[in-house]
């Protein structure tokens, strides 16, 4: 009888353990989205910061920095993030084998779990309320793993695990594929 008292206790820890928590998952996809649109900015455009007062010699002090990372656009970013919850999606990650939250381009390829994703919306503004500084304040800068660096570094709401990439799919062409590609 203790038995299957602990083990009806203990249930709930293991299946949360298979899973990715909600917090998680909404800075997931905060960091995926802000990167997705930084990296669609022309590299080229640039906007004016600084102090717009005149010295007495007559100059400003106005310097020009990438509008990608700039706060401007940060912000417009931010604006909107949540309401792309709609496009994401659980699936099981392929390296980790737990249920996580997945932009659903990715999950073609991927083991798809029909999920209740209409949280995500709520847990990301949450995210973004509780830690507004500190998004802006990482996505300023560039990162080669920043889902990891900031999600479990930073703000601390994913475990190491949690934050491992989904691996790149490349879809391997068959015999038939190149066949078809030559016509």
């Amino acid at each position: 009888m203790n038995y299957l008292v602990i083990a009806v206790l203990l249930l709930p820890i293991v299946i949360a353990s298979k899973e990715t928590s909600l917090p998680c998952g909404a800075c997931l996809m905060i960091v995926t989205e802000v990167e997705k649109a930084v990296r669609a900015v022309d590299p080229r455009k640039k906007i004016s910061v600084g102090s717009f007062r005149v010295d007495p010699k007559g100059n400003q002090n106005i310097n020009e920095i990438p509008y990608a990372r700039s706060e401007v656009f940060l912000t417009e970013a931010l604006e909107d993030v949540c309401d792309k919850y709609k496009k994401y999606t659980q699936a099981v990650h392929p390296v980790s084998g737990k249920l996580t939250y997945v932009h659903e381009d990715l999950v073609v390829q991927y083991k798809r779990i029909n999920g209740k994703t209409s949280k995500l919306h709520d847990a990301c503004n949450d995210i973004i309320d509780n830690h507004e500084a500190d998004i802006m304040r990482f996505m300023s800068r560039e990162s080669d793993s920043s889902v990891h660096e900031f999600c479990h570094t930073t703000i601390g709401v994913c475990s190491a695990v949690d934050a491992i990439p989904f691996p790149d799919y490349k879809e391997e062409k068959t015999e038939d594929d190149e066949a078809n590609d030559e016509l």
